[in-house]
């Protein structure tokens, strides 16, 4: 899902290009392994939806890019050192088809290159000197760990409903949307109210976002824009998503995943079979119709906001997640 490649988003496409150029001086600016380690992650071609976000959100009758550039930087910092955490936990060897940090070089490199992107982030932000900011990055931090440490202590626990996956996600995916959202609407000197609605459609739509993230992981008709991901992933790490969920109901499916998650090690061949039965549940219907509820939720959510192109462009986003999802539906 390239977002800023929409010409939906042409209008923010000098802020993305910009962007880039940031993130490759502050690369640039680091020594040794850890600018080998930095720059094999951060610029090996991202989405950049989170910062995209942000500078939509960002639009309203203050508007400087170069005021802005460190925030939307730091937020993709952030995002970034949690995805090496998250490869390191997955023990995965591939992130946008590239080799994972830790497959190159080992896990303590893995581990300081994220640990040194998360401490940059506050730096970044700490130079607007506001505290409400540092407040809200702090919020959006912990809770990006501990919906990791919530994933590591559910993997192959199959009694977990809705609740707990919706926990999950809000802190693990929704958390940094939602903050990205809210830091437009400071920076903007937007109203108390406005940033309300705009951390809703953050939360909303992040939501979304990781629906269907775990969608693309079982569909493999999706994998034409599931990239560097192997249809299966989530089954192969243990991890009960909102598709398993619903799947679980079927008691064929049932079987044959509490079987094999009783494994120590899953094997390709296992995670084949478990697809295989699980496209004769209706576990991709269900998981599609609460997809479209949630965004329906951040449509309703960027309707209420003010400014027309702010607005327009939190409503083009929903257009771009309808489309993706739709895709070999």
């Amino acid at each position: 899902m390239k977002a800023i490649k929409n010409k939906k988003f042409s209008f923010i496409a000098d802020e993305i290009a910009r962007l880039e150029g940031y993130l490759g001086e502050f690369t640039a600016g680091l020594e040794g392994i850890l600018r080998r380690a930095v720059e094999d992650t951060l610029m090996a071609g991202g989405k950049r939806i989170r910062p995209a976000l942000f500078f939509i959100c960002s639009m309203g009758d203050f508007y400087d890019t170069d005021y802005l550039l460190p925030a939307a930087a730091s937020i993709e910092l952030l995002h970034t050192a949690s995805l090496i955490h998250d490869d390191i936990i997955d023990k995965a060897r591939f992130r946008r088809g590239r080799e994972t940090i830790h497959s190159i070089f080992d896990l303590d490199t893995a581990k300081y290159a994220g640990n040194y992107l998360f401490t940059c982030t506050f730096s970044m932000l700490n130079k607007y000197e506001n505290p409400r900011i540092l407040k809200e990055v702090s919020a959006a931090a912990q809770n990006l760990v501990k919906g990791e440490f919530d994933q590591i202590k559910t993997k192959k626990v199959l009694k977990q409903g809705e609740k707990m996956y919706f926990k999950k996600i809000s802190e693990k995916t929704s958390s940094l949307f939602r903050f990205s959202c809210i830091l437009g609407g400071i920076l903007s000197n937007s109203s108390e109210a406005i940033i309300t609605k705009l951390g809703k459609f953050g939360a909303y739509l992040g939501t979304s976002f990781q629906i269907n993230d775990d969608l693309l992981d079982l569909d493999s008709r999706k994998n034409d824009v599931n990239i560097g991901k192997l249809t299966g992933n989530d089954v192969k790490q243990g991890n009960v998503t909102l598709p398993i969920i619903y799947a679980l109901k079927d008691p064929l499916f049932r079987s044959r995943i509490n079987r094999i998650f009783r494994q120590d090690v899953i094997s390709r061949s296992d995670v084949e079979e478990v697809i295989d039965i699980f496209r004769k549940t209706d576990a991709l219907d269900r998981t599609r119709e609460k997809l479209s509820f949630y965004l329906k939720k951040a449509r309703a959510a960027a309707l209420s906001v003010s400014g027309q192109k702010r607005k327009e462009g939190l409503l083009g986003l929903c257009d771009l997640f309808e489309q993706e999802t739709s895709r070999g539906s």
